[in-house]
């Protein structure tokens, strides 16, 4: 009779290899999250401040448009929940850093990465759904057109989100940037003054007011004039 011993030897699983992206992209996530260090040590929490704005929007499976990619903090907080996002900058040089942070969070497919002029979309028609932008028209040099076209391509019954610092956000921001021997722009909120340009449009807006910033949600009409 020959008895069988069972192999009681555990199964290693084989390791995964990291592409080197995902190794980048691990190391820009070290540095951005110390930088979120540094913001909240002069009363600016960067991810609260996030959190806040998205709990202002209306979630809807529609075309996602997001005006100034930046380090790509919005964009991809954006595509964890749409399928599609177009992101859009003029500057490229922060796209790379925006490419590592939706690699790292597993969202890079539902990213569509644009360089181009805000005040000047390339896009003829309405097409989008959710027409966005966070933190970045206080370095716009053109804030006006760059509204206006966040709005022909906004689609009839979409939303527009526009958020920015407040008053106590830009101070922040001065501070911070002083103790690195820079400056920060801080032109007049032009918020009251679209509010009211929409509210004559028909549009639904509403103003908010919290964790440093200022948001303005609207939502179009469902059948728009154009001029």
């Amino acid at each position: 009779m020959v008895i069988m011993r069972k192999n009681t030897r555990k199964q290693v699983a084989p390791l995964r290899r990291i592409s080197p992206q995902m190794t980048q992209a691990r190391a820009y996530r070290k540095r951005r999250l110390a930088r979120y260090a540094f913001m909240r040590s002069f009363g600016y929490d960067p991810v609260a401040a996030l959190k806040f704005v998205l709990t202002k929007v209306r979630w809807r499976r529609t075309p996602v448009l997001d005006i100034g990619t930046g380090k790509g903090d919005f964009a991809v907080a954006l595509a964890r929940r749409f399928d599609a996002v177009t992101t859009l900058d003029i500057n490229i040089g922060d796209r790379r850093f925006a490419r590592l942070a939706a690699i790292y969070a597993g969202v890079a497919d539902r990213i569509r990465f644009v360089v181009g002029d805000g005040a000047k979309l390339p896009w003829r028609r309405p097409r989008f759904g959710l027409v966005a932008s966070m933190n970045a028209f206080h370095h716009m040099e053109y804030p006006d057109r760059v509204f206006a076209e966040m709005c022909r391509v906004l689609l009839p019954g979409g939303i527009l989100v526009l958020a920015d610092f407040d008053k106590s956000g830009f101070q922040i921001m001065d501070d911070m940037c002083r103790t690195e021997g820079e400056t920060h722009p801080h032109p007049p909120s032009r918020f009251a003054v679209w509010k009211a340009s929409l509210t004559r449009q028909g549009y639904r807006v509403e103003l908010f007011r919290d964790c440093h910033l200022q948001v303005l949600i609207a939502i179009s009409p469902e059948k728009i004039a154009r001029s």
